[in-house]
């Protein structure tokens, strides 16, 4: 069973990966949603947003718990993968009652809510790795990356210390062994001959 401490490092150095890693940024307020679609399989170019929605997208949604990000994964391999960015506008749309005053015949057939307008961008994913992604969404939506604080880069140098020091142990373990099978078949050859040479 693995130590309880190796255990605890790898969980503390997957957590810093979340929260620094590759596509650990900050998105503006006026994006509603992120929505991808790509093919379940990697086949036709699916592979780089497939990357993109297991790395990527898992640190935006830590950095943006507010952004809706979803993921529809029916597209066959030869559909194009798209992902697409929600802009809230900053004019909001008009209500129904400025519509129905504008227009009476559609009056029974609108709804009395207020919804903000939406832009949507798209990227295109197909046959692009996740880092031409993400750099693509950043550029798309200025996105500000988020910076390791002080005690992180503390945490990373202490882990990447244990790390070294633990490849170096193990290393040695394996050394010692091999010796010790080593030495062990050497006796067992040993006392073969000498059973061999009583007969």
């Amino acid at each position: 069973m693995v130590s309880l401490p190796h255990r605890m490092r790898k969980l503390q150095t997957r957590l810093l990966a979340i929260r620094l890693g590759s596509g650990a940024y900050i998105l503006p307020k006026d994006i509603n949603r992120i929505h991808m679609r790509f093919a379940p399989r990697i086949e036709g170019g699916h592979m780089g947003p497939r990357k993109f929605w297991h790395h990527e997208l898992v640190r935006l949604k830590y950095h943006n718990p507010a952004v809706s990000m979803t993921t529809d994964l029916t597209a066959r391999a030869e559909d194009p993968a798209v992902l697409s960015v929600h802009f809230a506008s900053a004019t909001p749309a008009q209500s129904s009652e400025d519509t129905t005053a504008s227009n009476p015949a559609t009056a029974d057939s609108t709804t009395a809510t207020t919804q903000p307008t939406e832009r949507v961008s798209t990227i295109d994913m197909k046959h692009r790795t996740n880092a031409e992604i993400l750099e693509e969404l950043v550029r798309m939506t200025r996105a500000q990356a988020v910076e390791a604080t002080e005690a992180e880069r503390e945490e990373l140098r202490a882990l990447e210390e244990q790390r070294v020091k633990g490849a170096k142990d193990s290393a040695k373990s394996l050394e010692v062994r091999a010796r010790v099978a080593r030495e062990k078949q050497l006796l067992e050859q040993a006392r073969g001959e000498l059973a061999a040479d009583a007969v």
